[in-house]
């Protein structure tokens, strides 16, 4: 036999499969959470703050439904990606639509390729085969990074007419921040949490597949 083939494949597949699963999960799910807390936005009404949930395919609310008071009123749904557009403008900031346009655009068809990558890694054993579960590894990375590339970008494109003005800054990628009289709230959601496992699944498959190569 020859040396490529030996060890069993199964498990570094298994991992792959799992990752992919992961990854694909991951696409419907929220990847990050920000969050404003102000005096005008009361814990009664806003229980979370105005909250929004950043998707790798769109930017959804993330507020809870407002119980109803009376009898009479019905259910109301917060819209929270609108209030946030609002306390952007206050600032100056452009909208959140502005943001990650093409990317939001491009996902289907960037994680539909990382999916062909990693189906390709499991049969394929030539040269560079480690480039293809790299591209799955790196989706939590390259999310970070353009999060914190974007939101550079708002904080640093700023318009003149706004109501309460503020010096050019870095909004915070992660953690709690502060701008003007908001404080501001950026974390990761378990869609990131699946996204970070898939890669550690991906990390673990590759080892195995180049200790199966080596053999």
């Amino acid at each position: 036999m020859h040396p490529k083939h030996n060890g069993n494949p199964l498990v570094y597949r298994a991992l792959t499969v799992a990752a992919m699963i992961l990854i694909g999960w991951a696409f419907f799910s929220p990847i990050w959470w920000v969050a404003l807390k102000a005096p005008n936005y009361p814990p009664q009404t806003f229980p979370d703050g105005v909250r929004i949930h950043f998707h790798v395919n769109g930017v959804f609310n993330g507020c809870q439904e407002r119980p109803k008071t009376d009898s009479i009123h019905e259910d109301e749904a917060l819209d929270c990606v609108h209030e946030m557009n609002v306390i952007n403008h206050f600032i100056g900031m452009e909208p959140i639509e502005k943001g990650a346009a093409l990317e939001i655009k491009a996902a289907p068809y960037l994680f539909s390729l990382v999916g062909v990558m990693l189906l390709l890694f499991m049969v394929y054993a030539g040269p560079f085969w480690w480039v293809l579960p790299l591209s799955g590894m790196v989706i939590p990375l390259a999310f970070v990074a353009d999060y914190a590339a974007w939101l550079w970008w708002f904080g640093h494109n700023l318009h003149p007419w706004a109501a309460f003005s503020v010096k050019p800054f870095m909004p915070t990628v992660f953690g709690q921040g502060k701008v003007a009289q908001f404080f501001t709230y950026s974390y990761p959601h378990y869609g990131y949490g699946l996204l970070v496992a898939a890669a550690l699944l991906l990390i673990v498959a590759t080892l195995l597949r180049r200790k199966q190569l080596k053999a």
